[in-house]
């Protein structure tokens, strides 16, 4: 009688916490203050493989962060510039990889919704690095 209180008990305790963990998620964010004294929130640094139809294309390796602007707001060439001094975060490893790209998204807020800014790096042949940057939006309904 007592092993079948106890694996009762058991199963109460790990059906509370796999209730607890099925509630609404909060986004989860590190600050990290720039040169410039301003602080985002990155929400996501990964290191991306480049796959393609299946067929694997290692040129194609790269690292992507994704941040919370310090003034989402902000005029295009603010949130450039800031989307620079943020990819410094992940310069000097993709170089350390051998990585010809990588990419930052600029959110406005921690909710993924909405407009955002993406950034597209290249380093040229010669070791600089430039960008380009398009306006995407996330589709999503709640």
């Amino acid at each position: 009688m007592e092993s079948h209180l106890t694996v009762l008990r058991a199963l109460i305790v790990v059906s509370i916490a796999l209730l607890a963990g099925c509630g609404p998620s909060r986004p989860v964010w590190h600050d990290q203050k720039l040169p410039s004294g301003k602080t985002i929130k990155v929400t996501s640094c990964l290191l991306v493989w480049g796959v393609e139809h299946d067929e694997r294309d290692t040129s194609k390796d790269s690292f992507a962060l994704e941040y919370v602007s310090a003034d989402g707001q902000a005029e295009v060439a603010r949130r450039e510039a800031e989307a620079s001094e943020v990819f410094e975060l992940i310069r000097p490893i993709s170089e350390q990889w051998g990585f010809r790209s990588a990419s930052i998204a600029g959110f406005p807020s921690v909710e993924r919704k909405g407009r955002y800014d993406l950034y597209w790096f290249q380093r040229q042949a010669g070791g600089r690095w430039s960008f380009t940057r398009s306006e995407r939006k996330v589709f999503a309904t709640d």
